[in-house]
């Protein structure tokens, strides 16, 4: 026998010959765990009878950034802004709650975007890749439908498609890749405001089933969006579906480089106050808002790109602690879904001396890692690559490391570590001579993440969370009495386990 766990229950694992023995132990656990959260339920009806309730709750995620990303991120904004990271100064707020929270997914203690999404969004971990979707096919209600239900007005804001993993995590049932599906679930479920990119996704022309799904939003009487400008007079009094690129919303640092841009596409800050002076106007509102594209940059180990993203979250942030002060009925809960590559500011030099001066190279890049691979071309020869990286980030790249480079273009290069064998995590291990900046790889982490709540009903958030705990906060905040099913913990099913019925199940 061996020793494992139900939940966050342990338990002793028997083989199929003592079925009978292992399935009266599972009914014990079962009698235990209905007790513990009979007994949760009634310390929340205490709590509920003292404490504020909200009318407006905020969940912002900035998506994939790891502790280093934030830190890093709060030295570029000194450099750039002359002020940190709002983020890191609400912690000077003594009314602000603080936690660590595990985002593990069903079958891995590292999680992807719609696992995670669906942790909050369902409060049932499911595997990685799903959305609101247990292995055996069951579809979890999701929170967008029981605050549909419950009276409350929704939102979704996000710069990346508005199908992604992270908003569809709120509202949808499916496999994360069914991205037209999931434009469909939002017309379905009548989300009220939909701003983001991904128009490739609801486009008669480009859509698989040919469905002219814009024209069906504007049926139902949402006032439908591709240009900022046409963002910036949407009626307040109708809901809004408004995609500003084909795909992702541009990076930051492009964005704010190109003027083409800046007229098309509304930053995330923009988004995120004309979303709150439209939902103003409700009695109760619930909104996500997501700054995808550090997850993204950070995928890329291009740190440049990230850390903006991290200040345009913040100033999108900025816009709900503004609204805040003048809506005190309002809760923000501000986290990420996991931790992406994580970068660390590393020492360099003797007594680390030269680790500041790198750190100054930040804010002269250019271009992402994505535009300068544009310009780049298929198989770029080591002088084009010298040449393009000298643009857009002032690095002059030395001859031997061009050529080294130049290898992982042409398919042709070789990591010693797997998972940095690509051209992008090998510019990123490059552009770490000029930044300081070193990654673990290009791939999603295990860290226990941040959050931070501040607003009625802040108190729920805080000490050391489970990923499911937040949806089940919400639900008691808004008086909803509902719970999902769950399914153990797949990664707990190993091989000494693997003839246990309840396990072999979901394998």
């Amino acid at each position: 026998m061996s020793v494992g766990k139900v939940g966050d229950l342990s338990y002793v694992s028997v083989m199929s010959s003592s079925r009978r023995s292992f399935l009266k132990l599972a009914g014990l656990l079962a009698a235990g765990s209905s007790a513990t959260p009979g007994v949760v339920r009634a310390a929340d009806a205490a709590r509920q009878s003292t404490e504020a309730v909200p009318r407006h709750i905020i969940h912002l995620v900035s998506d994939g950034t790891s502790s280093g990303t934030l830190t890093i991120g709060d030295y570029y904004s000194h450099r750039a802004r002359g002020r940190g990271l709002r983020w890191f100064e609400l912690y000077q707020n003594p009314a602000a709650q603080m936690a660590f929270v595990n985002m593990r997914s069903l079958n891995s203690v590292v999680t992807d975007s719609a696992a995670a999404s669906s942790s909050w969004g369902s409060g049932s971990r499911v595997k990685n890749g799903m959305l609101n979707t247990l292995p055996d096919g069951r579809k979890l209600r999701p929170l967008y439908a029981l605050f549909d239900e419950a009276g409350w007005k929704r939102g979704l804001v996000t710069t990346t498609e508005i199908t992604h993993a992270t908003p569809a995590g709120f509202s949808a049932n499916a496999q994360r890749d069914e991205a037209e599906s999931i434009a469909s679930q939002y017309l379905q479920h009548k989300v009220e405001v939909l701003l983001g990119g991904g128009r490739k996704f609801f486009d008669p022309a480009q859509r698989k089933d040919k469905r002219d799904l814009p024209a069906d939003f504007r049926a139902a009487g949402y006032t439908v969006m591709n240009k900022a400008a046409e963002l910036d007079a949407a009626p307040l009094e109708r809901p809004w579906l408004g995609t500003f690129s084909t795909s992702h919303l541009p990076y930051t640092i492009d964005h704010l480089a190109s003027a083409k841009l800046l007229k098309e596409v509304p930053t995330l800050a923009a988004m995120t106050r004309l979303a709150l002076k439209k939902l103003a106007r409700e009695d109760r509102f619930i909104l996500q808002i997501e700054g995808g594209r550090v997850d993204h940059a950070a995928h890329a180990n291009d740190i440049a790109a990230a850390v903006r993203e991290s200040v345009a979250f913040d100033e999108a942030l900025d816009a709900c602690l503004e609204f805040q002060r003048g809506e005190p009925g309002t809760l923000l809960v501000i986290t990420t879904d996991h931790g992406t590559a994580n970068p660390g500011l590393n020492g360099t030099g003797s007594s680390y001396s030269k680790t500041n001066p790198l750190l100054a190279d930040l804010p002269k890049a250019r271009a992402s890692f994505a535009e300068m691979a544009n310009r780049l071309g298929k198989q770029p020869t080591p002088g084009k690559l010298q040449s393009v990286v000298l643009e857009g980030t002032g690095y002059k790249v030395p001859d031997r490391k061009a050529v080294f480079l130049a290898s992982f273009f042409a398919k042709k290069g070789l990591a010693l570590y797997d998972s940095m064998n690509s051209e992008t995590c090998q510019m990123g291990q490059l552009m770490g001579n000029y930044y300081g900046v070193g990654w673990t790889s290009g791939a999603h982490t295990a860290d226990f993440v941040p959050l931070l709540a501040l607003g009625p009903g802040a108190a729920r958030f805080r000490g050391f969370l489970q990923n499911t705990e937040v949806f089940r906060n919400y639900l008691a905040l808004a008086n909803i009495d509902y719970r999902n099913p769950e399914v153990p913990l797949l990664a707990e099913c190993g091989p000494a386990a693997s003839e246990v019925e309840l396990c072999a199940l979901y394998v």
